[in-house]
């Protein structure tokens, strides 16, 4: 399998899909949904999520490997570091890599919501330093080394030596960008200095704010990773309202809940509003003359939906 990063910057516009975690032990009805998605060979990844806004799903280590194996396609397992320990943490990615799996979206995590949100969260690190872990430490062959001082979500914290592990890791890191939180710039350019390969942004809804943020951040850095940009599309109403309701700091502007809501074909028009969405945001990269290549990042409220026929447009333009 061709390396993700490679494969992102061959390919004219790329797309990731994320996938559907069990919410049980027993994943054959989701890899039967899988195989049935008639865009797969559209995109150049799936998604697994790790425990999305704290409900409990399948690790994602196993469900990945299992995806790779049945369909011969890249997947991006998400490693969050709100649930474990530093020693944790390397654990689950030494797994992973003897999965077979190579690539990761590293997050720091959701805060306290979903299926415990009275349970205390380890947070034992953050997401730069895990990028920074795994890009330097575990890829060069060591483990991570111990931490000094408390956590800093712009501070990487580690001390100098560790012992040799078995072999080095090969993983490609991303990270995760949401565009509009104060200070993102100058984080995700810490993030672009401690060797992430690519970003994928969170759920946004506005075009332009993306593409203000790529130029702030193209001021910062001179190396430039892949961004691919989320964003979710609606069968209905009600998907809309989960999505406000279950994702707290994802916001739809009232422009686009009130073009949606008055549509004739709620589904339709969610369609048109994203394949546009892209548009915008393909068209004004070269218009801004920016370097950064970006993509398309698809987040369904549950199943595929209306996901497929985005995809099947925004690959036959």
């Amino acid at each position: 399998m061709s390396r993700f990063v490679s494969n992102l910057r061959n390919r004219e516009f790329p797309i990731t899909f994320e996938v559907p975690s069990p919410r049980g032990g027993n994943m054959e009805r989701y890899l039967e949904r899988i195989e049935n998605y008639d865009f797969l060979n559209d995109l150049v990844a799936l998604n697994v999520c790790n425990n999305p806004v704290g409900r409990i799903k399948i690790d994602p280590a196993p469900y990945a490997g299992r995806i790779m194996d049945e369909f011969s396609i890249e997947v991006i397992a998400h490693l969050t570091c709100r649930d474990s320990t530093l020693s944790g943490l390397q654990r689950w990615l030494l797994g992973a890599h003897s999965l077979g799996i190579r690539t990761i979206l590293a997050m720091t995590g959701d805060y306290a919501m979903g299926d415990y949100p009275a349970e205390e969260k380890v947070d034992h690190i953050n997401s730069l330093e895990l990028i920074t872990g795994i890009k330097n430490y575990l890829n060069e062959g060591t483990l991570m080394p111990e931490l000094s001082v408390r956590p800093s979500r712009k501070r990487n914290r580690y001390l100098s030596e560790m012992e040799q592990i078995e072999g080095e890791t090969d993983f490609e890191v991303g990270g995760v960008i949401i565009s509009n939180r104060s200070g993102e710039p100058g984080y995700a350019a810490q993030k672009v200095e401690a060797g992430a390969d690519f970003f994928q942004t969170q759920i946004s809804y506005r075009a332009e704010e993306v593409l203000d943020f790529i130029e702030e951040l193209e001021k910062r850095t001179d190396r430039h990773p892949p961004i691919l940009v989320g964003t979710t599309p609606f069968s209905s109403a009600e998907q809309m309202r989960d999505l406000i309701d279950s994702v707290p700091q994802v916001t739809i502007p009232e422009t686009v809940r009130k073009r949606l809501s008055e549509a004739d074909d709620f589904a339709r028009e969610s369609v048109e509003f994203t394949v546009e969405f892209y548009d915008k945001l393909e068209d004004g990269a070269q218009d801004r003359g920016l370097k950064t290549e970006v993509g398309a990042h698809l987040i369904p409220v549950r199943y595929e939906g209306i996901s497929g026929e985005i995809i099947r447009r925004l690959n036959r333009r």
